[in-house]
């Protein structure tokens, strides 16, 4: 057999393997009809904002997942792999958006490389924001100079509340002048509170006020004070 023919056949017999090769994959890519699942990290309810992750898997890959607010319009974020994520709710530039508060609805659903189409899913959350101002109170108190001095308080947060409240206390004497500022730290609310110190003030009566901001950033509404009267 002459050179030619071996050649010829080689290239027959290679054609042949990617032809069979092509069918094969032709095959599997023409049998994927299974859409893609999508899962989220959402919970029932959040504070001030909601960032919500859409995590999508699928066999053979991602290409786009899809999501919308309220009945909104349906936003797009073409993706790559298995699986894929993305953050919801979404502005059309592509950024984050703020849904406000209230309860919303998010569908969501995702596209496969295939073009096989999820059943969309529903969720329900809801943005609440704490915008009632505390309130502080306090009692009146005796001490002996040179001792520990305990100052006895209150921070009133009504719900929606966070929990806690960053208090300070200023110790004015009886003109008014502030003689001492201690910083008490974060202190959960709706709860009897105390804050303890070395008293070293001069004998006499003073009258101690208690400051407090919530976690949401607000500022008490009524200063609560109280007489400190040092023995």
């Amino acid at each position: 057999m002459r050179k030619t023919h071996i050649v010829v056949l080689t290239i027959v017999a290679v054609a042949v393997v990617f032809a069979v090769g092509a069918v094969s994959a032709y095959g599997d890519l023409a049998s994927d009809t299974m859409a893609p699942t999508t899962t989220t990290n959402a919970v029932a309810s959040y504070w001030d904002d909601a960032v919500i992750t859409l995590t999508a898997a699928d066999d053979e890959g991602v290409a786009y997942i899809y999501h919308e607010l309220d009945n909104g319009i349906a936003r797009l974020t073409k993706v790559e792999g298995s699986p894929a994520s993305v953050e919801a709710p979404l502005s059309f530039t592509g950024q984050h958006k703020n849904p406000g508060v209230g309860t919303h609805t998010l569908k969501y659903w995702a596209q496969d490389i295939n073009g096989n189409v999820e059943a969309q899913q529903t969720l329900t959350f809801e943005v609440v924001s704490d915008t009632v101002k505390p309130t502080t109170s306090a009692w009146a108190v005796a001490a002996r100079r040179g001792r520990v001095a305990t100052l006895k308080y209150r921070v009133n947060d009504p719900e929606p509340t966070k929990g806690t409240a960053a208090v300070s206390i200023k110790i004015k004497n009886r003109a008014g002048k502030v003689v001492k500022t201690m910083s008490a730290g974060a202190k959960s609310v709706n709860a009897q509170l105390t804050k303890n110190f070395r008293c070293r003030l001069a004998k006499g009566t003073y009258r101690y006020y208690v400051y407090a901001t919530d976690a949401s950033g607000n500022a008490q509404s009524k200063i609560g004070s109280a007489r400190l009267t040092v023995k």
